[in-house]
């Protein structure tokens, strides 16, 4: 399994050079991108790059608090403004792009928990409490009883 800022390296690194994210070239809104860290636990966690008119926009899909399944939501965490990537070289363009996905990432990571009855990870957003996640907590509920 691969670390996951070599996934993230190895997925900026095609998507720059099929899209030119970093560049106001192309039309400033709209365009969505979509990383999945894979094999870090069962829902892998997802996160983006969005163009934006002032930048680009950097985080992460937070997933439904309710386990049935609502859509999730994006969750901004930073933003690398335009006037920042044009004064630099695509070298620089692309790894000040890479260091803030990988610390968006590791970020987000710190958030899961493992659970003290299954030992599965889960992010904060589908936990109850510091150490139960939703599917465990459910059964042990005072009202289940």
């Amino acid at each position: 399994m691969k670390s996951s800022k070599a996934q993230a390296v190895r997925w900026l690194s095609r998507l720059m050079q099929r899209e030119q994210i970093d560049t106001l070239e192309k039309p400033a809104e709209g365009n969505v991108f979509l990383f999945t860290i894979e094999g870090f636990c069962e829902q892998n966690p997802t996160f983006f790059i969005c163009r934006k008119e002032e930048g680009l926009r950097i985080g992460y899909h937070s997933v439904s608090e309710n386990p049935s399944g609502s859509p999730p939501v994006p969750v901004e965490r930073h933003l690398i403004e335009w006037h920042v990537l044009e004064s630099s070289t695509a070298t620089e363009r692309q790894e000040r792009i890479l260091n803030t996905l990988v610390a968006t990432i590791r970020a987000r990571k710190k958030q899961y928990r493992t659970c003290q009855y299954c030992n599965v990870k889960y992010p904060p957003e589908r936990g109850s409490g510091q150490k139960t996640c939703y599917n465990c907590a459910a059964p042990r509920s005072p009202a289940a009883f």
